[in-house]
């Protein structure tokens, strides 16, 4: 039974990853690679995500550890 409902988290937490990694945008960009184009991205590069993009990242923070435990849980039920 506990076995089943854990699952079911894990399903909906890795759909729930998927749906929030997804939309992130690329630290990198490789075309400013070869062109040099990329000069006003990497001075932006020391200044913290703002909106959207600091959502994203704290809550993909946040499934990634509830996954792992969750995990780890499945692991322990199953022994």
């Amino acid at each position: 039974m506990l076995n089943n409902i854990l699952m079911g988290v894990q399903i909906v937490l890795s759909v729930l990853l998927l749906l929030v990694i997804m939309p992130q945008e690329g630290k990198g960009n490789f075309s400013s690679d070869f062109s040099g184009a990329g000069d006003d991205f990497e001075a932006q590069a020391y200044f913290k995500p703002k909106g959207k993009q600091a959502f994203l990242l704290k809550s993909t923070r946040i499934f990634s550890v509830l996954f792992f435990i969750n995990a780890l849980a499945l692991v322990v039920i199953n022994k």
